[in-house]
């Protein structure tokens, strides 16, 4: 009988996730005869983390928290769960209120739902992101959170809803899925709220294929958003001690990153800050040489030096000229010119799951938890603002291998095409 010595990952492994890469069959031979001169230990690759002396998800954490100035960061496995998870750090339950932005893609909302608590839908403004004044509207006895979207990649207005948070004494949860890497007033996105998530799947700013993560200085919050992403797995100071206080036991889910995904985590950070400076740069290029005719303007911008800049948003005056710009094929997109036909997620109107409060069985939790106040109203017209803004947008995308050559040659042309559009606009 042939020898055979069980190893559970080993060269096998390693060259199917080479495959990943679309690597040519000549270089994975080559790669294979390498490796081979050289075997995989049998206890090399433990892909648990909590059993991995060398674990990549460990490292992936340091290198966060380093690169942001979090005290904390926990790695998830999608950005869904990390708004999950720190919907339960943050203790929001049953009969809490969290608001959400109109404008944001429906995981936002939905995670405040599977925290079986209910979402407020609230106006955006011009910037794209949460209006402070309608904020402070819907705020009421039974509000829990703000959970504010840095939606396109542009900061929301930070300060002002952090001046309502204390106000009230109610938390901020930072939804960052789309904007990792951005700042405000020079800090962070996902670091300036009570805590933050970050999404890496991959259509993000940067990706690890499905994964997310929880940022917060706060060690209680970090505990259960720790013990809840690992099936209350109990990873405080003292894992099996009888708990500090009330709230730090109590069953959980299995949200954990695994230690592929943050070994490709590890590669994708190193290369954060250099993503965002090209599309940043990019996006500034294009603001300062497109000519916008009269009857448009630039999508406000909260921060300008910290916006991730891989899409540039304009503004028309009405829903017909966002219309005319997206269908006359020049470069721009939009809700305008599909609104009737193709739901979006991002936006409140398709988001029948909460609009109908549809739920998971029939007992219609939690919109019918005896601990619920008055339901928000919800319906396809609760936010015309909103509605109206996101009708008029028209955008365009930025990708980091643009440059400046390449900027100023859209810049004159989208010029010209909306000179030739709007003649008199």
């Amino acid at each position: 009988m042939k020898d055979y010595t069980y190893k559970k990952y080993a060269t096998d492994e390693l060259m199917e996730v080479i495959n990943v890469f679309n690597v040519s069959p000549e270089s994975r031979a080559k790669i294979r005869a390498i490796v081979d001169q050289d075997p995989v230990q049998p206890d090399a690759g433990n892909f648990f983390r909590y059993y991995n002396p060398n674990s990549r998800t460990d490292a992936f954490e340091k290198m966060v928290c380093e690169k942001t100035g979090s005290k904390y960061a926990l790695a998830v496995n999608s950005g869904t769960s990390a708004l999950i998870a720190a919907m339960v750090a943050a203790e929001v339950g049953p009969g809490d209120e969290v608001i959400v932005p109109a404008y944001t893609f429906f995981a936002s909302a939905s995670a405040v739902v599977v925290a079986k608590a209910i979402p407020v839908i609230t106006e955006i403004d011009e910037t794209l992101t949460l209006d402070p004044a309608a904020v402070e509207k819907n705020i009421t006895s039974k509000t829990k959170a703000i959970l504010p979207v840095h939606m396109l990649g542009l900061p929301s207005k930070m300060n002002e809803l952090r001046a309502i948070a204390a106000k009230h004494k109610i938390k901020i949860i930072e939804d960052t899925a789309q904007a990792f890497g951005g700042k405000y007033k020079g800090k962070y996105l996902g670091t300036l709220g009570d805590i933050g998530c970050i999404s890496l799947d991959a259509y993000k700013v940067i990706g690890t294929g499905e994964g997310g993560l929880v940022l917060t200085d706060n060690e209680w919050m970090y505990t259960r958003a720790q013990s809840f992403h690992d099936a209350a797995a109990c990873w405080r100071p003292d894992r099996y001690a009888r708990e500090r206080k009330p709230g730090e036991l109590f069953c959980g889910e299995n949200y954990r990153m695994p230690e592929l995904c943050a070994a490709v985590g590890i590669a994708q950070i190193r290369k954060l800050d250099d993503i965002n400076a090209r599309t940043r740069a990019v996006w500034k290029q294009l603001r300062a040489e497109v000519k916008l005719p009269s009857c448009a303007k630039w999508v406000e911008s909260n921060d300008a030096d910290g916006v991730c800049g891989y899409v540039l948003g304009i503004l028309f005056e009405t829903q017909e000229q966002a219309v005319t710009a997206i269908k006359a094929n020049i470069g721009l997109g939009g809700l305008a010119s599909n609104a009737q036909g193709v739901r979006d997620w991002h936006v409140y109107w398709s988001w029948e799951h909460i609009l109908e409060q549809k739920t998971v069985t029939r007992e219609g939790c939690p919109f019918t938890c005896p601990h619920v106040g008055k339901l928000p109203a919800y319906s396809q017209d609760m936010c015309p603002k909103t509605k109206n803004i996101m009708l008029r947008l028209a955008t365009t995308r930025i990708i980091p291998t643009y440059d400046a050559d390449w900027a100023a040659q859209f810049a004159a042309k989208l010029s010209a095409d909306l000179k030739n559009l709007f003649k008199g606009a």
